[in-house]
Protein backbone atom coordinates (compact mmCIF):
# COMPACT_ATOMS: atom_id res chain seq x y z
CA UNK A 1 0.00 0.00 0.00
CA UNK A 2 1.23 3.49 -1.10
CA UNK A 3 2.59 5.62 2.24
CA UNK A 4 1.19 8.84 2.20
CA UNK A 5 3.97 12.02 3.22
CA UNK A 6 1.99 14.63 5.64
CA UNK A 7 3.19 18.05 6.26
CA UNK A 8 1.58 19.06 9.52
CA UNK A 9 1.38 23.27 10.32
CA UNK A 10 0.05 23.63 13.43
CA UNK A 11 1.93 21.96 16.95
CA UNK A 12 -0.98 22.26 19.72
CA UNK A 13 -3.39 19.66 19.08
CA UNK A 14 -1.88 18.92 15.76
CA UNK A 15 0.53 17.05 17.76
CA UNK A 16 -1.35 13.86 17.69
CA UNK A 17 -0.74 13.47 14.44
CA UNK A 18 2.35 12.25 14.29
CA UNK A 19 1.46 9.09 16.48
CA UNK A 20 1.06 7.89 12.99
CA UNK A 21 4.98 7.86 13.02
CA UNK A 22 5.44 5.65 15.70
CA UNK A 23 5.70 1.58 15.65
CA UNK A 24 2.22 0.59 17.18
CA UNK A 25 0.90 2.13 14.13
CA UNK A 26 3.00 1.07 11.04
CA UNK A 27 -0.27 0.00 9.86
CA UNK A 28 -0.88 3.68 9.11
CA UNK A 29 -0.20 4.72 5.66
CA UNK A 30 0.53 7.89 6.03
CA UNK A 31 3.47 9.66 8.04
CA UNK A 32 4.50 12.98 8.66
CA UNK A 33 7.54 14.01 6.81
CA UNK A 34 7.46 17.79 7.54
CA UNK A 35 6.48 20.47 10.63
CA UNK A 36 5.31 24.13 10.12
CA UNK A 37 4.67 26.32 13.16
CA UNK A 38 5.56 29.71 14.40
CA UNK A 39 7.23 29.10 17.68
CA UNK A 40 10.79 27.95 16.63
CA UNK A 41 11.84 26.42 19.92
CA UNK A 42 8.53 24.19 19.77
CA UNK A 43 9.18 23.33 16.33
CA UNK A 44 12.81 22.35 16.94
CA UNK A 45 11.72 20.46 19.76
CA UNK A 46 9.14 18.59 18.27
CA UNK A 47 11.51 17.85 14.91
CA UNK A 48 14.20 16.56 17.62
CA UNK A 49 11.76 14.43 19.58
CA UNK A 50 9.90 12.64 16.60
CA UNK A 51 13.25 12.56 14.34
CA UNK A 52 11.27 15.10 11.37
CA UNK A 53 14.06 17.18 9.61
CA UNK A 54 11.84 19.07 7.54
CA UNK A 55 11.09 22.09 9.60
CA UNK A 56 9.72 25.54 8.52
CA UNK A 57 7.90 28.63 10.40
CA UNK A 58 6.35 29.59 6.95
CA UNK A 59 3.07 27.91 5.98
CA UNK A 60 4.04 29.12 2.12
CA UNK A 61 6.96 27.20 2.22
CA UNK A 62 5.27 24.48 3.72
CA UNK A 63 3.02 23.86 1.27
CA UNK A 64 5.30 24.37 -1.62
CA UNK A 65 6.70 21.18 -1.12
CA UNK A 66 6.67 18.63 -3.66
CA UNK A 67 7.36 15.34 -1.34
CA UNK A 68 4.51 16.01 0.84
CA UNK A 69 0.76 14.69 -0.10
CA UNK A 70 -1.53 15.58 2.56
CA UNK A 71 -1.28 18.69 4.53
CA UNK A 72 -2.73 18.69 7.98
CA UNK A 73 -4.33 22.23 9.61
CA UNK A 74 -4.21 22.29 13.29
CA UNK A 75 -3.25 26.18 13.37
CA UNK A 76 -5.69 28.75 15.26
CA UNK A 77 -8.92 28.59 13.75
CA UNK A 78 -9.70 32.36 12.03
CA UNK A 79 -6.61 31.04 10.09
CA UNK A 80 -8.24 27.76 8.43
CA UNK A 81 -10.31 28.96 5.54
CA UNK A 82 -7.23 30.98 3.99
CA UNK A 83 -4.82 28.01 4.81
CA UNK A 84 -6.77 25.20 3.20
CA UNK A 85 -7.47 26.95 0.19
CA UNK A 86 -3.75 27.61 -0.56
CA UNK A 87 -2.92 24.09 0.50
CA UNK A 88 -5.62 22.83 -1.87
CA UNK A 89 -4.05 25.03 -4.89
CA UNK A 90 -1.10 23.96 -4.31
CA UNK A 91 -2.46 20.05 -5.01
CA UNK A 92 -2.49 19.33 -1.47
CA UNK A 93 -5.31 16.33 0.31
CA UNK A 94 -6.16 18.18 3.65
CA UNK A 95 -7.19 17.37 7.12
CA UNK A 96 -7.76 19.67 9.39
CA UNK A 97 -9.14 20.64 12.63
CA UNK A 98 -12.28 22.45 13.24
CA UNK A 99 -13.99 25.38 12.74
CA UNK A 100 -13.39 24.98 8.76
CA UNK A 101 -14.37 28.67 8.11
CA UNK A 102 -15.53 31.54 9.99
CA UNK A 103 -18.15 33.08 7.87
CA UNK A 104 -20.31 31.81 4.71
CA UNK A 105 -18.16 33.33 2.30
CA UNK A 106 -15.77 31.47 3.36
CA UNK A 107 -17.38 28.43 3.94
CA UNK A 108 -18.97 28.84 -0.33
CA UNK A 109 -14.86 29.42 -1.46
CA UNK A 110 -14.01 25.63 0.28
CA UNK A 111 -16.98 24.04 -1.28
CA UNK A 112 -15.70 25.44 -4.89
CA UNK A 113 -11.60 24.57 -4.14
CA UNK A 114 -12.28 20.94 -3.38
CA UNK A 115 -14.93 20.55 -6.28
CA UNK A 116 -12.56 21.85 -8.69
CA UNK A 117 -9.62 20.22 -7.80
CA UNK A 118 -11.05 17.15 -6.80
CA UNK A 119 -9.31 16.61 -3.64
CA UNK A 120 -9.77 15.25 -0.63
CA UNK A 121 -10.97 17.38 2.31
CA UNK A 122 -11.62 15.80 5.77
CA UNK A 123 -12.98 17.77 8.97
CA UNK A 124 -11.33 15.82 11.79
CA UNK A 125 -14.49 15.76 14.02
CA UNK A 126 -13.31 13.39 16.89
CA UNK A 127 -16.61 12.14 18.19
CA UNK A 128 -16.82 10.50 14.85
CA UNK A 129 -13.99 8.38 15.94
CA UNK A 130 -15.52 7.64 19.30
CA UNK A 131 -16.56 3.49 19.76
CA UNK A 132 -19.39 4.40 21.60
CA UNK A 133 -20.90 6.61 19.13
CA UNK A 134 -19.96 4.50 16.29
CA UNK A 135 -21.71 1.84 18.16
CA UNK A 136 -24.85 4.15 18.54
CA UNK A 137 -24.96 5.09 14.92
CA UNK A 138 -24.98 1.33 13.79
CA UNK A 139 -27.78 0.30 16.05
CA UNK A 140 -29.70 3.33 14.73
CA UNK A 141 -28.58 2.09 11.77
CA UNK A 142 -30.22 -1.22 12.22
CA UNK A 143 -33.85 -0.02 12.82
CA UNK A 144 -33.23 -1.50 16.47
CA UNK A 145 -34.59 1.72 18.13
CA UNK A 146 -37.48 2.06 15.84
CA UNK A 147 -37.85 5.81 13.95
CA UNK A 148 -35.66 8.30 15.86
CA UNK A 149 -37.69 11.84 16.60
CA UNK A 150 -35.35 13.65 19.48
CA UNK A 151 -31.35 13.82 19.80
CA UNK A 152 -29.72 15.64 22.16
CA UNK A 153 -25.97 16.28 22.84
CA UNK A 154 -23.86 18.22 25.01
CA UNK A 155 -20.25 19.82 25.40
CA UNK A 156 -18.65 20.51 29.11
CA UNK A 157 -15.26 22.16 28.74
CA UNK A 158 -13.60 24.67 31.83
CA UNK A 159 -11.77 26.55 28.75
CA UNK A 160 -9.66 28.47 31.68
CA UNK A 161 -6.95 26.74 31.59
CA UNK A 162 -6.56 26.06 27.52
CA UNK A 163 -6.89 30.10 27.43
CA UNK A 164 -3.18 29.72 29.07
CA UNK A 165 -2.07 27.00 26.48
CA UNK A 166 -2.91 28.55 23.96
CA UNK A 167 -3.77 32.79 24.21
CA UNK A 168 -5.24 33.14 20.28
CA UNK A 169 -8.17 31.76 21.39
CA UNK A 170 -8.55 34.89 23.44
CA UNK A 171 -6.58 37.28 20.95
CA UNK A 172 -8.69 36.63 17.53
CA UNK A 173 -10.47 35.41 19.51
CA UNK A 174 -12.27 32.22 18.91
CA UNK A 175 -15.84 31.44 18.16
CA UNK A 176 -17.54 28.92 20.23
CA UNK A 177 -20.07 28.44 18.43
CA UNK A 178 -17.98 27.36 15.06
CA UNK A 179 -14.80 26.00 16.93
CA UNK A 180 -16.74 24.36 20.20
CA UNK A 181 -20.59 24.36 19.47
CA UNK A 182 -19.69 22.27 16.85
CA UNK A 183 -18.82 18.93 18.14
CA UNK A 184 -22.50 18.46 19.43
CA UNK A 185 -23.98 20.08 16.43
CA UNK A 186 -21.73 17.43 13.45
CA UNK A 187 -22.57 14.62 16.14
CA UNK A 188 -26.76 15.43 16.22
CA UNK A 189 -26.29 15.80 12.23
CA UNK A 190 -24.54 12.61 12.02
CA UNK A 191 -27.69 10.84 13.58
CA UNK A 192 -30.59 12.79 12.54
CA UNK A 193 -29.77 14.68 9.16
CA UNK A 194 -29.71 18.11 8.26
CA UNK A 195 -30.69 20.69 10.69
CA UNK A 196 -33.17 23.08 9.33
CA UNK A 197 -33.98 25.45 11.90
CA UNK A 198 -32.04 26.95 15.29
CA UNK A 199 -33.13 29.25 18.44
CA UNK A 200 -30.15 29.96 20.28
CA UNK A 201 -29.55 31.94 23.76
CA UNK A 202 -25.87 32.67 24.42
CA UNK A 203 -24.17 34.60 27.52
CA UNK A 204 -20.53 35.74 28.46
CA UNK A 205 -20.48 34.09 31.92
CA UNK A 206 -17.07 35.67 33.09
CA UNK A 207 -15.66 33.28 34.59
CA UNK A 208 -12.58 33.65 32.07
CA UNK A 209 -12.64 37.78 32.41
CA UNK A 210 -10.63 37.96 29.74
CA UNK A 211 -12.67 36.18 27.06
CA UNK A 212 -14.60 38.93 25.21
CA UNK A 213 -18.05 37.11 24.51
CA UNK A 214 -20.25 34.53 25.06
CA UNK A 215 -18.98 31.47 26.01
CA UNK A 216 -22.14 29.26 26.74
CA UNK A 217 -24.88 28.45 24.41
CA UNK A 218 -28.44 26.54 24.40
CA UNK A 219 -29.81 25.76 21.07
CA UNK A 220 -32.98 23.85 20.24
CA UNK A 221 -32.84 22.33 16.95
CA UNK A 222 -35.17 21.00 13.89
CA UNK A 223 -34.52 18.90 12.04
CA UNK A 224 -35.27 18.81 8.12
CA UNK A 225 -37.13 15.76 8.74
CA UNK A 226 -39.11 17.92 11.20
CA UNK A 227 -37.87 15.96 14.34
CA UNK A 228 -36.30 17.77 16.90
CA UNK A 229 -33.52 18.09 19.29
CA UNK A 230 -31.42 20.10 21.53
CA UNK A 231 -27.60 21.16 22.55
CA UNK A 232 -25.76 22.53 25.39
CA UNK A 233 -22.29 24.11 24.80
CA UNK A 234 -20.82 25.63 28.06
CA UNK A 235 -17.46 27.08 27.90
CA UNK A 236 -17.55 29.41 30.49
CA UNK A 237 -17.84 27.39 33.81
CA UNK A 238 -16.13 26.13 36.61
CA UNK A 239 -15.56 22.56 35.30
CA UNK A 240 -18.05 20.33 36.73
CA UNK A 241 -16.63 17.20 39.02
CA UNK A 242 -17.77 13.78 37.32
CA UNK A 243 -19.46 14.83 34.54
CA UNK A 244 -18.04 13.81 30.88
CA UNK A 245 -17.04 16.33 28.21
CA UNK A 246 -19.40 15.45 25.70
CA UNK A 247 -22.82 13.80 26.27
CA UNK A 248 -25.42 12.53 23.85
CA UNK A 249 -28.81 10.53 23.51
CA UNK A 250 -30.83 9.94 21.20
CA UNK A 251 -34.43 8.51 21.45
CA UNK A 252 -36.35 6.02 19.19
CA UNK A 253 -39.73 4.55 19.06
CA UNK A 254 -38.31 1.11 20.60
CA UNK A 255 -35.61 2.49 22.43
CA UNK A 256 -33.71 4.67 24.00
CA UNK A 257 -29.45 5.11 23.85
CA UNK A 258 -28.02 7.69 26.21
CA UNK A 259 -24.20 8.22 27.31
CA UNK A 260 -23.09 4.48 26.61
CA UNK A 261 -26.10 2.51 28.16
CA UNK A 262 -29.63 1.41 25.31
CA UNK A 263 -32.50 0.56 27.16
CA UNK A 264 -35.29 -0.96 24.87
CA UNK A 265 -39.06 -1.09 25.48
CA UNK A 266 -39.91 -4.41 27.59
CA UNK A 267 -42.18 -5.25 24.63
CA UNK A 268 -39.20 -5.72 22.37
CA UNK A 269 -38.05 -8.27 25.07
CA UNK A 270 -34.04 -7.03 24.84
CA UNK A 271 -32.85 -5.89 27.97
CA UNK A 272 -30.71 -2.90 29.04
CA UNK A 273 -27.16 -2.90 27.56
CA UNK A 274 -24.01 -1.34 26.71
CA UNK A 275 -22.77 -0.80 23.61
CA UNK A 276 -21.86 -4.09 21.51
CA UNK A 277 -18.27 -3.04 19.84
CA UNK A 278 -18.13 -6.02 17.49
CA UNK A 279 -15.41 -4.41 15.79
CA UNK A 280 -12.96 -3.14 18.16
CA UNK A 281 -10.62 -5.80 17.74
CA UNK A 282 -9.64 -4.07 14.25
CA UNK A 283 -9.38 -0.65 15.73
CA UNK A 284 -6.82 1.09 17.49
CA UNK A 285 -6.01 -0.07 21.10
CA UNK A 286 -5.51 3.49 22.17
CA UNK A 287 -8.44 5.52 23.85
CA UNK A 288 -9.22 8.67 24.23
CA UNK A 289 -8.72 11.81 21.83
CA UNK A 290 -5.19 10.15 20.56
CA UNK A 291 -7.42 6.90 19.77
CA UNK A 292 -9.95 8.71 18.44
CA UNK A 293 -7.53 10.85 15.80
CA UNK A 294 -5.71 7.42 14.89
CA UNK A 295 -9.00 6.57 13.69
CA UNK A 296 -9.27 9.56 11.83
CA UNK A 297 -5.76 9.17 10.12
CA UNK A 298 -6.54 5.65 9.08
CA UNK A 299 -10.20 7.28 7.75
CA UNK A 300 -7.86 9.96 5.64
CA UNK A 301 -5.75 7.25 3.99
CA UNK A 302 -8.61 5.40 3.05
CA UNK A 303 -9.94 8.58 1.37
CA UNK A 304 -7.04 9.44 -0.34
CA UNK A 305 -5.85 5.94 -1.32
CA UNK A 306 -9.30 4.18 -1.89
CA UNK A 307 -11.91 6.98 -2.85
CA UNK A 308 -13.87 6.92 0.35
CA UNK A 309 -16.49 9.22 0.95
CA UNK A 310 -14.92 11.84 4.21
CA UNK A 311 -17.54 11.65 7.12
CA UNK A 312 -17.14 15.28 7.39
CA UNK A 313 -16.56 16.21 3.83
CA UNK A 314 -16.57 20.13 2.68
CA UNK A 315 -20.60 20.02 2.79
CA UNK A 316 -21.22 18.74 5.78
CA UNK A 317 -18.48 21.43 7.08
CA UNK A 318 -20.58 24.23 5.05
CA UNK A 319 -23.85 22.48 7.07
CA UNK A 320 -22.08 22.92 10.33
CA UNK A 321 -20.76 26.38 9.36
CA UNK A 322 -24.41 27.71 8.69
CA UNK A 323 -25.74 26.23 12.05
CA UNK A 324 -23.14 28.04 13.75
CA UNK A 325 -23.58 31.61 11.98
CA UNK A 326 -27.34 31.06 12.03
CA UNK A 327 -27.18 30.53 16.03
CA UNK A 328 -25.32 33.52 16.54
CA UNK A 329 -28.37 35.07 14.39
CA UNK A 330 -30.75 33.89 16.45
CA UNK A 331 -28.59 35.35 19.73
CA UNK A 332 -28.87 38.63 18.09
CA UNK A 333 -32.29 38.76 17.18
CA UNK A 334 -33.96 36.52 19.27
CA UNK A 335 -35.67 34.51 16.53
CA UNK A 336 -35.55 31.27 15.26
CA UNK A 337 -33.16 30.82 12.19
CA UNK A 338 -33.61 28.95 9.19
CA UNK A 339 -29.85 26.87 8.35
CA UNK A 340 -28.56 27.28 5.11
CA UNK A 341 -27.88 23.24 3.71
CA UNK A 342 -27.12 23.62 0.29
CA UNK A 343 -23.85 24.67 -0.89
Amino acid sequence: MKELRLGLAGLGHGETLIQANRPEHEDIPIKVTALCDTDPERLRAAGDQHGIQNLTTSFSELIARDDIDIVGIYTPGPLHAAQVLQALDAGKHVMMTKAMAYTMQEAESLVEAVDRTGLVLLITQTLRGRYDLMDAKRVCDSGALGELFMAEADYTHDLRSVYQRTPWRVSMPQDLLLGGACHPIDCLRWFMGDIKEVHCYGIRSGIAPEYPQEDNFVINVKFASGKIGHINSFHGIVDPPGVPMNGFAVYGMKGTIRDGVMRFDPENGIPERTYTAEYRADASAIRGHRGEMAIMLRHMADCVINGATPWVGVRDGASVVSTGLACWESIRTGQAIKVRNKF
